[in-house]
């Protein structure tokens, strides 16, 4: 290509109209800081741009691939961007990142003011838009080529999760992915089948269910329902660290947030260990001098409606732990006077200040409170837990 500075590019403006047709003739290095950054009213393209910061990383780490599209300003000294204005806008966050120089050289094809619009109309028109699948093929064959995740996620200035979401999406069944370019699977229906790797088990779950029941939450729910969520209440009780060390396995949703997307796939390990912690509190508690006590996982409603609650009296505090009590409720004693004369100044910044304190005081004066209630011995005799 022939690049032709500013000063030249003028003279071909003044001379003789831009031939469009041929870009090899109008190819120049602008600086950036002579680039309009606003976009130009000729840009067809008024919908805001979003990932600027994504492309002006892969602008850094790859270079510019494509050029502007300028049209000579009319006092001749800057340009307006007819077509690219998104390449601008992260140009220009490289330069106030000081990633690149203020005057970097960019690529911009200079076309004439009367066919501004259809040139930036024509490219946006023609251009036609990656399929999502080919770009999830496209991520596995540059980690089949030997790239490292993180190099692919910073060439494209993503997060290496974007990266394996990609590539879980790359791996989903030929079949699926074939009806999802022909718009027969939803790309959120995809998404929640990669949960498994197991293709037969991906068609199952999708063309084994009637179309009303495919919904993305359907799909996971059939794909895991012999697993458990690390939310589980039992999960929180163990420990998953614990789960994992004793060789549980688990199976991780790429696209689901923080424990809701991984899944226990042993829940006999997991009984297992549910048990044992039971068994050790249990023995705990059995010192207690209660008169029986049985550890279980689980108590439904109607169980718990077969026992009745022991009744509990109250001991006389410490010393120590009546001091503590008679300070408090002092403290809360005070912070009630000042609450109501705010409430009666209409002082809301003042009451807002006070509220929290008070509700911490309270919640200790009555944590303490709960400490003095407790099971008389011939209560205990009887009774157990």
């Amino acid at each position: 290509m022939n690049a032709v500075l500013k000063t030249e590019a003028i003279v071909i403006e003044t001379a003789a109209r831009l031939e469009v047709a041929d870009p090899t003739k109008n190819l120049i290095l602008a600086p950036l800081s002579q680039l309009l950054p606003r976009r130009s009213r000729r840009n067809v393209r008024t919908t805001s741009r979003q990932s600027i910061p994504e492309l002006a990383a892969s602008i850094s780490r790859v270079g510019l691939l494509q050029n502007l599209i300028v049209i000579l300003s009319a006092d001749g000294e800057q340009y307006e961007v007819v077509a690219g204005d998104r390449r601008l806008t992260a140009l220009k966050l490289l330069a106030k990142k000081k990633r690149i120089a203020a005057d970097f050289e960019v690529p911009c094809l200079l076309v004439a003011d009367a066919s501004a619009r259809t040139v930036s109309l024509a490219e946006n028109v023609q251009r036609e838009a990656m399929h999502p699948a080919d770009q999830f093929a496209a991520f596995a064959a540059l980690v089949k080529e030997g790239r490292p995740i993180e190099d692919i996620a910073a060439d494209f200035g993503v997060s290496p999760l974007v990266v394996q979401r990609r590539l879980k999406l790359a791996n989903v069944s030929p079949r699926l992915m074939a009806d999802y370019r022909a718009g027969g699977v939803t790309l959120e229906q995809l998404m929640a089948l990669t949960i498994t790797d197991d293709h037969a088990a991906q068609e199952a779950a999708f063309y084994g269910a009637p179309e009303w029941q495919r919904s993305a939450s359907a799909l996971r729910e059939r794909l895991t329902e012999r697993e458990i969520t690390a939310t589980h209440p039992l999960v929180r009780f163990v420990g998953l660290d614990t789960y994992t060390k004793a060789g549980g396995g688990i199976r991780r949703d790429l696209f689901a947030e923080g424990d809701a997307g991984t899944h226990l796939t042993d829940a006999a390990l997991l009984e297992t260990l549910v048990r044992g912690k039971l068994d050790e509190l249990a023995e705990d508690v059995r010192a207690e001098s209660w008169a029986w006590v049985e550890a279980v996982p689980h108590m439904s409603y109607a169980e718990r409606q077969e026992f009745q609650n022991a009744p509990r009296q109250r001991r006389e505090p410490t010393a120590r732990e009546a001091r503590r009590i008679a300070s408090l409720q002092n403290r809360l004693d005070k912070i009630d006077a000042e609450l109501e004369a705010a409430y009666d100044a209409e002082d809301e910044d003042k009451t807002e200040a006070l509220e929290p304190r008070r509700e911490q005081v309270a919640e200790e004066l009555e944590a303490i409170e709960e400490g003095l209630r407790d099971y008389a011995p011939d209560v205990r005799a009887v009774a157990g837990c």
